[in-house]
């Protein structure tokens, strides 16, 4: 297993501060003031939405597997309600092992000793920032079948443990079949379990118990089990699309991805775009716990990424609520103008303490069951991204 510290860094824009609002959501005027889109300042963004048929090539189907797996996998907070703190800038659906687990597993030989490999959704959590505490990864991969998956925990299992000359292989309590290794002089174990078409890497790295020179087996041992009794029977509700016919998978769901804004070029990203249940939003949110609220006040059904967040809201009253929430301020941010002729729009400037590697400006709207959070370094950008933002969830009616 490898110690190697895993680094986080605040570079994405899907870092995002939810908080609560004053009001609830019956407290909010369920109307949309009209407004001209001719007057707005678009910049040189698109306004109407896009048809997004089929996948266009195998891996595009491989991610948009994956990101249908999102919805099965719990986070680490559903797991044990310790684990409040995400990293988004950690990618969440991957075809890459070595981009996603390259810090924390061996993955140098990952494509010979899993050939099969379709794609994979990680969730990871800590209960304290920047390191202090216990983190949690578990990482769901996607094989063509079972045995195919069963070799695969198996063969990864085997490349990981060569990795550390101290490690020990250990049984998880209740998971017999599963294959897990340990550092006894470190508190942290990885464990490979196959189920059906998936491998379940769970990982736990506890760095307040290492720097204190601490080592407490059962503690990892509950903490993998744990972990196992909420996933194993969660993602045994997902139903894999046989691997024949990845090429015919849709990227949209009911027309989010459509009326989300695409992605500019120059921006840099993790996750691929995509469409998920309201709930699997949490796991690109930093705070899954006011995420949650937020997500269950409100009623937010599905949520998009692309250029733009987009929540879908159980009705109008619903998104102004959520518009709130992604706007509002906080220690952390302080009010930003409004876009020109756009008042409902809410822009915020983040002023915390890592304004060197955190994106600046963000700002939400609402329209109809919808909400729109964008981001940018410029103030202008960002005002224009969410003016074009509106206009396109107008435009989408």
């Amino acid at each position: 297993m490898r110690a190697t510290k895993v680094v986080c860094v605040l570079a994405s824009a899907l870092l995002t501060t939810v908080v609560t609002a004053c009001g609830g959501p019956s407290e909010i005027a369920a109307t949309d003031a009209p407004v001209d889109l001719a007057t707005l300042d678009v910049g040189n963004y698109p306004t109407q939405p896009r048809q997004v048929g089929t996948v266009a090539n195998l891996d595009q189907g491989r991610f948009i597997e994956a990101e249908r797996l999102g919805d099965f996998v719990p986070t680490p907070a559903d797991i044990d309600p310790r684990f409040v703190h995400t990293n988004p800038s950690i990618a969440s659906v991957f075809l890459d092992a070595e981009a996603a687990l390259g810090k924390i597993m061996a993955v140098d030989r990952f494509t010979e000793v899993a050939p099969d490999f379709i794609g994979g959704f990680v969730s990871s959590a800590e209960t304290e920032p920047s390191n202090m505490g216990l983190d949690m990864v578990n990482a769901v991969m996607i094989f063509p079948d079972a045995q195919k998956a069963t070799t695969a925990a198996t063969e990864l299992e085997k490349l990981d443990f060569g990795y550390a000359p101290n490690n020990q292989r250990i049984e998880i309590p209740g998971y017999p079949a599963a294959t897990a290794h340990w550092q006894p002089d470190q508190q942290s174990i990885g464990s490979w379990f196959a189920t059906g078409h998936l491998v379940i890497y769970t990982w736990f790295y506890d760095y307040l118990k290492i720097w204190l020179e601490k080592v407490d087996k059962q503690a990892l041992l509950d903490l993998t089990r744990k972990s196992l009794d909420t996933i194993v029977p969660a993602v045994a509700k997902f139903t894999p699309t046989p691997s024949t016919e990845l090429m015919t998978l849709q990227r949209d769901r009911d027309g989010m991805l459509g009326r989300t804004a695409p992605r500019p070029r120059e921006d840099s990203w993790i996750n691929p775009p995509g469409v998920y249940a309201g709930r699997t939003a949490r796991h690109f949110l930093s705070d899954p716990v006011s995420a949650t609220k937020m997500i269950d006040d409100f009623g937010i059904d599905l949520y998009a990424n692309d250029g733009a967040d987009v929540y879908r809201a159980r009705d109008i009253a619903g998104a102004q609520g959520v518009r709130d929430e992604l706007g509002g301020v906080t220690r952390k941010f302080t009010a930003s103008a409004a876009p020109k002729n756009l008042p409902s729009a809410q822009c915020k400037e983040y002023i915390g303490r890592k304004q060197r590697i955190a994106i600046r400006f963000y700002c939400a709207v609402s329209y109809d069951r919808y909400a729109a959070y964008v981001w940018s370094n410029q103030l202008l950008d960002a005002q224009q991204r969410i003016s074009a933002q509106y206009a396109l969830l107008v435009n989408a009616k």
